[in-house]
């Protein structure tokens, strides 16, 4: 069974992204070409380090992981 709560718990738009960052790791031009030229993108964004998915979700399976 999976958790049953939101993965991203944001209360605002900036705590969205924050949220989502917190657990894929901030975007870089590395993982995301062309994430620095967004209009919106800041580069004072706080940086995150990847989360391992198998410690957010344990029992969701490989193929569950994959499609998040």
């Amino acid at each position: 069974q999976v958790t049953r709560k939101p993965l991203f718990p944001g209360d605002s738009e900036i705590d969205q992204l924050f949220q989502i960052f917190r657990t894929l790791g901030t975007p870089t031009e590395v993982t995301w070409p062309g994430v620095t030229q967004l209009p919106d993108y800041k580069t004072d964004f706080p940086q995150w380090a990847r989360k391992e998915m198998e410690g957010i979700v344990p029992n969701l399976d490989q193929d569950g992981r994959d499609l998040l």
